[in-house]
């Protein structure tokens, strides 16, 4: 049994089948790096695993447990499962009022996960380990977009969550920004932590993914290992995609 199971999962808006029957399992400590066409409903499938959208369709399982499964009533408004899943957002969204420290102790605090104490210890340690501990008493407004990227990634942490989504976390950087952003997911996924990276650096989606899954459609038309998809594309759908 995989740590990460979705079965059938199936998102519309306004009667547009933005995601249709998405079949993808995870091991825990492996990364899948998500690829495709902008477009074709990568974000909001981490949407619906992070329960900022609630699927229509489908079944989560995490870690042998049952967080999702749309034909079960009670379980269609599933938030109560959302720490589970934490986002680091394509912009950041760092908010603007507080420090770097704050946006890294809010939600925690907000969710009475330890003493104030406690949560600034845990944060610091958190920074430091994104390389942001110097800029603790910063405002995003006064760092880079690489600095706040990797403080965003903090605060994600921050909730301990149980599978980590950046969603394009480098789209909005120079190369060396980015370099140094992917570095950072680097060394999570040597920690052992369990992510899912939508992406277009297909350098580190050939690189540093167990699975490499291709989103077209809206469905998963091919997952396999980075060989797999990127040495043996299947489809003419991804044939086409790598050549551009």
């Amino acid at each position: 049994m995989a740590y990460l199971e979705i079965f059938g999962l199936g998102k519309r808006f306004s009667g547009v089948e933005v995601l249709k029957d998405v079949n993808i399992t995870l091991e825990k400590g492996q990364i899948l790096s998500l690829i495709g066409p902008s477009g074709e409903g990568k974000t909001t499938f981490l949407r619906c695993l992070n329960f900022l959208e609630t699927p229509d369709c489908g079944i989560l399982r995490l870690d042998g447990e049952t967080l999702f499964d749309a034909s079960r009533p009670g379980d269609r408004r599933a938030d109560r499962h959302r720490r589970a899943f934490g986002l680091v957002f394509q912009a950041f969204h760092l908010f603007p009022q507080y420090t770097v420290l704050e946006n890294v102790t809010l939600a925690p605090t907000l969710a009475r996960m330890g003493r104030p104490r406690e949560l600034r210890e845990k944060a610091m340690e958190l920074l430091k380990k994104v390389d942001m501990q110097e800029k603790a008493n910063s405002y995003p407004h006064t760092l880079s977009g690489g600095q706040q990227q990797r403080a965003a990634i903090a605060r994600a942490l921050a909730m301990d969550p149980a599978v980590l989504c950046f969603d394009e976390p480098t789209s909005a950087l120079d190369p060396l920004l980015t370099e140094e952003v992917l570095n950072v997911i680097r060394r999570l996924k040597e920690e052992g932590r369990t992510m899912i990276v939508v992406t277009h650096e297909m350098g580190f989606a050939r690189e540093a993914s167990d699975k490499v899954a291709f989103l077209s459609g809206g469905t998963v038309a091919e997952m396999g290992s980075p060989a797999d998809i990127f040495l043996r594309p299947q489809t003419e759908a991804l044939k086409r995609f790598l050549r551009q």
